[in-house]
């Protein structure tokens, strides 16, 4: 399968400025901007300045999509430019995909690897969906704007990332036991950048200086999934513990603080069961770039958090991760929680 991966990324400050020149190359002739009310507001004079027309995204979901999608149907419209965080992004990857136009990634936050996937991730009725979407065919990441965006979202990119580290243990595991067609290649693209970023937090990560090599970790995520044909090297595991927390509806964590928890949860099951792992360097990294390391800090009780990681293991059943190798009890999952000191 051929991979559709960014032609054109431009990382680094004052890339905003090059969107116009990203259109041009992509030869656009009526590009329409998709952002929120919010971006609008911060980034009027830029987004103004590009002089294309604008579409606000009022809604995060499917059905949002569709009206945006049929608004386009008869326009003339050969290029979607999304501007905004992670749910703008994923309505303009839905109808860049329906309407078949190129599609422009212009993230304002990092807060997950969804700014360079081509994967879009919804709520419809409480129950979290993913849609398969077209990659971007460029990524325009201005430092000086993303660097603005709530710490939050920062921190939430950072345990995104991270969450390579066992998803691609996850996916060796089903090799292992399963005999799942696995790709070394992809999942370095996967993981370096996330072993990358846990070096760093040993010696003294500064998330604002260290924001480029963040979104480079993103963005290479991103293209590991279009690589593989499916989110294998960036979803294990912990992505469906946080998919267990969502549909149980619990808590008020982020996508990417909910998965930062199940690394250290999942990790922890790795150095303990195959000798292969670290969580404790896993959760002092994330502990010391602000991410949530307890889970009353994302709005969970011991409770919840064992009734989502039991509810994970009817997520997704075809995906075999360590959940289905070890299949943990309702107690070993309390031991878990109480030796990672996650309670």
């Amino acid at each position: 399968m051929e991979a559709s991966i960014p032609s054109l990324v431009y990382l680094q400050r004052g890339a905003f400025s090059k969107i116009s020149k990203v259109v041009e190359k992509i030869n656009s002739q009526n590009a329409i901007i998709l952002t929120d009310q919010v971006v609008l507001e911060i980034l009027k004079e830029r987004i103004e300045k590009l002089g294309f027309e604008k579409i606000i995204v009022t809604e995060a979901n499917l059905l949002e999509a569709r009206k945006i999608e049929a608004m386009l149907s008869y326009s003339e419209v050969d290029a979607i430019v999304g501007i905004g965080g992670g749910k703008v992004l994923d309505v303009s990857k839905v109808v860049a995909s329906e309407l078949n136009v190129p599609f422009i990634s212009v993230p304002t936050t990092a807060s997950h690897d969804g700014i360079a996937s081509p994967v879009a991730s919804f709520k419809e009725q409480g129950r979290p969906i993913s849609i398969s979407a077209k990659a971007p065919i460029a990524v325009v990441a201005d430092i000086d704007i993303i660097e603005k965006c709530p710490k939050r979202l920062i921190h939430s990119g950072f345990g995104d990332l991270i969450s390579n580290i066992t998803a691609v243990k996850d996916w060796k595991l089903s090799r292992d036991l399963t005999g799942e067609s696995y790709n070394e290649v992809i999942a370095s693209i996967a993981t370096i950048p996330a072993y990358l970023m846990l070096n760093k937090a040993k010696d003294n990560l500064s998330l604002k200086e260290d924001l480029e090599t963040l979104l480079r970790g993103l963005i290479m995520s991103g293209v590991a999934i279009s690589m593989a044909g499916s989110s294998r090297p960036a979803s294990g595991a912990e992505h469906k513990f946080s998919h267990a927390i969502d549909y149980l509806g619990y808590g008020f964590g982020t996508h990417g603080e909910q998965v930062g928890i199940g690394t250290i949860i999942f990790e922890f099951m790795y150095e303990n069961h195959y000798g292969d792992g670290d969580w404790r360097a896993i959760k002092e990294a994330m502990k010391k770039v602000g991410a949530p390391t307890k889970l009353s800090e994302i709005g969970l009780s011991k409770d919840q958090a064992i009734s989502a990681l039991l509810q994970a293991k009817m997520i997704r059943r075809r995906r075999f991760t360590i959940l289905e190798a070890l299949n943990p009890s309702k107690e070993e999952f309390e031991r878990i929680l109480r030796e990672t000191e996650l309670i």
